[in-house]
């Protein structure tokens, strides 16, 4: 394994991942996290938290990016390969949330779409810049 091109790919990733979810997150789901204030953490709380979130996502980040070297073949389109890659992550993503929070909170139901969206997209972008960085 390259370790200079696989700590460089994880934190591409990273960067990749935190922007969408601000965008996401902190502005094309911030309307409906608003009318559901009742449901989250008081503001204060969950600022002092964040901290664990973006944690949380650095590791996600370097999860995909060890997933993605052990199938990586060197002679193959590394954006061909990210791309599939995070398409594939993000199905199982996708899957694995499908609708749980949606049953679990009671939440509209395009706020759950957004999540879904959002969980699917950073995947495929992620594994596009893994596989853009780890290339030959």
């Amino acid at each position: 394994m390259n370790v200079k091109k696989f700590i460089l790919s994880a934190v591409a990733a990273f960067v990749v991942i935190f922007i969408l979810d601000i965008l996401v997150h902190g502005r094309l789901l911030m309307s409906f996290y608003e009318q559901t204030a009742a449901v989250w953490r008081p503001k204060p709380e969950a600022n002092q938290l964040m901290w664990l979130m973006t944690v949380t996502q650095l590791l996600f980040a370097f999860a995909l990016t060890w997933f993605y070297t052990r199938g990586y073949e060197p002679e193959k389109s590394g954006l061909g390969q990210g791309i599939r890659f995070g398409f594939f992550v993000g199905v199982v993503l996708v899957a694995s949330q499908g609708f749980i929070w949606y049953v679990v909170l009671p939440v509209p139901f395009i706020l759950n779409l957004g999540w879904l969206a959002s969980s699917f997209a950073n995947a495929l972008a992620a594994g596009a810049v893994i596989g853009l960085i780890y290339r030959k």
